[in-house]
């Protein structure tokens, strides 16, 4: 479930907003969260978004990203 207020963090990039909770809440590596990020951001259609700020994406790409974000952090 994706609420609708979808509380990205907003001086950080989607990329960025994708990496830090696996990074700092699950100590997942580096490259562990940066490889999951991107096949998430590849699977709801976003990845060439990842450098983009919230405030510059539509209600929907914000949307894809918080699900891409709530998505399980294993490559299914």
């Amino acid at each position: 479930m994706v609420f609708q207020a979808f509380n990205l963090f907003p001086p950080l990039s989607v990329f960025d907003n994708l990496t830090i909770a696996p990074r700092k809440a699950k100590k997942r590596s580096q490259e562990e969260s940066v490889s999951i990020a991107r096949h998430n951001l590849e699977k709801v259609d976003a990845a060439d978004r990842e450098d983009s700020y919230p405030a510059h994406l539509s209600g929907g790409q914000q949307q894809r990203v918080a699900i891409a974000r709530a998505r399980p952090w294993t490559r299914t």
